[in-house]
């Protein structure tokens, strides 16, 4: 953003300061918190002699004469265009006031997009890069030039600054400004400023860097990765809006720092209303992005050049989009929406209406202060969503191993209650005396399910084949016990699939409590897998006649143990990335286990 040129007084702001230390993240808000301390107290001295220019006109073309501190000024003017002139001089005036304290120590700083030779009072104090000639290329100057002024200068009156330019650059465009100051004060102040914006840019380092690692540990959680990647696009703006003083650069790289911070502006625009859109299940995310877009390329096609003004507008697209997306999370009741909205509403406050109070601060807008105020009220809405959705999810997770537990007991329970028991042992007693070898296949049958059941049941996920092989056991057990013909068939299965344990067993066992032999006397289950890059999706088929068919429907209130323990198992392994449905086919049932993100 510009750079202030008029003088500076004391400000410091506790309030914003004790809201932010106050919040959920205190570590990070120390660091924040004591960084525009800092900043506020160590940049906000105002100058013991207040300086100001009085006119500033230029001219086309090159005499030496023109350094004179009386000249007559009649043809000079504004004159626009200059830097299409191989050489231009720009005069400045400026008034030294009275003063008990006599100047002593004083230096210029000037921001030019030149390289020129400097002139006070019609004698030469210093050249910044060297002028374009006849017969030699120019030489850059420092966008940012430092000046000692003799103390035979530096007096009570009127001074004239005459600069003697060429600009071989096209862009940036043309401007010069300088600022009367303590000379090592001006040197030292903006490294004061600095260090400051350092620890906060320090700050937003290791906050990206950290959930960049979460991000990596849970990759289904887009919104980490966005807001991590927030994080170093504001870090990039720090470094970018305080490189000036800290690293002196030639006045043509000034045009890319100010590239890189509209593009800075440009990225936060889309983001961070992205972030808020997944974070609060925003329904119309394509439709809110497309028009945003089409606002930021008109903005960018007519007023590119515009650098301070177009960054305002990107601010303020951020805001206003971002604002709508938290109103409508409020008026749904989202949880932790209302606090974002205060943040928000706090954020343009003090970018707005900061400003308005006349408190300026050496070398920085007051612009420049409050909207990186703002956009730290901004970050910590964002990690107060953050923080509150991972503790709903962490708790619904805990919720879901406590209940997917009670029903695993449940299930193995029901596997092993007495009836079952002797029923089973009924029907073996019945096959040992009829026939004893059926007897003894249907012992090693029944071994077979129960170790298979009991190998499994502790585990979150298994291979798809040790649940194949828990179902072929249970229709092998089943056929001895009903004296029915029971099929097993499966397509397209990937043998390296894992899915939570016992789900298809219990859905397997769900059909055979409602199913009858079909006309060919056999009830068949075929189990199909299917894989795409968004989902897997395993489907059951029943091949029968169905009892009942209206209790194996899947509504919340209807839900057997069966159905309870498949749902928990899935939420515990995907959280609310899956799908359960259950319904009628020609000859028979169906059931259908969709798990997206895989």
């Amino acid at each position: 953003m510009s750079t202030a040129h008029s003088p500076f007084q004391r400000y410091a702001s506790p309030s914003i300061l004790s809201y932010l230390y106050h919040m959920k993240w205190r570590n990070f808000i120390k660091i924040i918190s004591f960084s525009l301390l800092g900043l506020i107290l160590n940049s906000c001295s105002p100058p013991d002699q207040k300086i100001y220019s009085i006119s500033s006109v230029g001219r086309a073309g090159d005499d030496l004469s023109w350094k004179a501190k009386n000249l007559d000024e009649t043809d000079w003017n504004q004159a626009k265009d200059l830097e299409e002139h191989p050489i231009f001089w720009i005069r400045s005036t400026t008034e030294f006031p009275i003063t008990d304290v006599p100047y002593k120590n004083m230096g210029i700083k000037i921001g030019a997009t030149g390289a020129y030779e400097a002139y006070w009072d019609g004698q030469f104090i210093g050249s910044n890069g060297e002028l374009q000639t006849a017969t030699k290329k120019e030489v850059p100057g420092k966008y940012q030039f430092y000046l000692p002024l003799p103390d035979s200068l530096a007096q009570p009156g009127t001074h004239v600054l005459a600069l003697r330019m060429t600009k071989a650059s096209p862009t940036p465009g043309l401007h010069v400004y300088y600022m009367i100051d303590d000379y090592f004060e001006l040197t030292r102040s903006p490294l004061q400023v600095s260090k400051y914006m350092f620890m906060l840019a320090g700050a937003f380092l290791l906050t990206a860097v950290y959930f960049f690692f979460v991000f990596l540990s849970n990759k289904k959680d887009v919104s980490i990765l966005i807001f991590s990647f927030i994080c170093l696009i504001f870090l990039a703006l720090l470094l970018m809006e305080y490189l000036k003083f800290y690293y002196q650069y030639t006045y043509p790289f000034q045009r890319t720092r100010l590239e890189i911070i509209g593009y800075c502006h440009l990225l936060l625009t889309f983001l961070i209303p992205l972030f808020f859109m997944i974070q609060f299940s925003f329904p119309w995310k394509k439709l809110v992005l497309a028009l945003l877009g089409i606002t930021v390329i008109i903005l960018e096609y007519n007023y590119h050049y515009s650098f301070d003004w177009i960054a305002k507008m990107h601010n303020l697209l951020m805001w206003i989009c971002s604002f709508g997306i938290i109103v409508y999370a409020s008026f749904k009741k989202t949880k932790g929406a209302l606090v974002v909205l205060l943040g928000f509403i706090l954020s343009m406050m003090v970018v707005f209406f900061m400003p308005y109070f006349y408190f300026y601060f050496h070398f920085i807008s007051p612009f420049d202060v409050s909207l990186f105020i703002g956009f730290i009220l901004i970050i910590i809405s964002m990690l107060y969503v953050m923080s509150e959705r991972k503790k709903e999810e962490r708790l619904a997770y805990e919720a879901s191993l406590v209940v997917s537990e009670r029903l695993k007991n449940e299930l193995l329970k029901k596997n092993i209650k007495p009836h079952f028991i002797m029923n089973t042992l009924t029907s073996l007693i019945d096959w040992v005396e009829e026939s004893p070898k059926e007897g003894v296949k249907f012992i090693h049958a029944l071994a077979d399910e129960f170790d298979v059941l009991n190998d499994i049941a502790d585990y979150k996920l298994v291979p798809i084949g040790q649940e194949i092989k828990l179902c072929t056991s249970l229709l092998r057990v089943m056929k001895y016990r009903k004296e029915i013909i029971y099929e097993w068939n499966d397509f397209h299965i990937d043998p390296n699939e894992i899915i939570p344990p016992a789900i298809i067993h219990t859905a397997v066992e769900n059909g055979l409590t409602h199913s009858l032999p079909g006309e060919n006397g056999k009830i068949i289950f075929n189990l199909y897998f299917e894989k795409t890059a968004s989902q897997k999706t395993y489907t059951l088929q029943t091949q029968a006649k169905i009892r009942n068919p209206q209790p194996m429907k899947i509504h919340a209130a209807e839900d057997g143990t069966g159905f309870k323990y498949i749902k928990s198992r899935l939420q515990e392994s995907y959280p609310n990335q899956w799908e359960l449905d259950s319904y009628p086919i020609d000859g028979g049932w169906e059931i259908k286990i969709k798990i997206k993100g895989q």
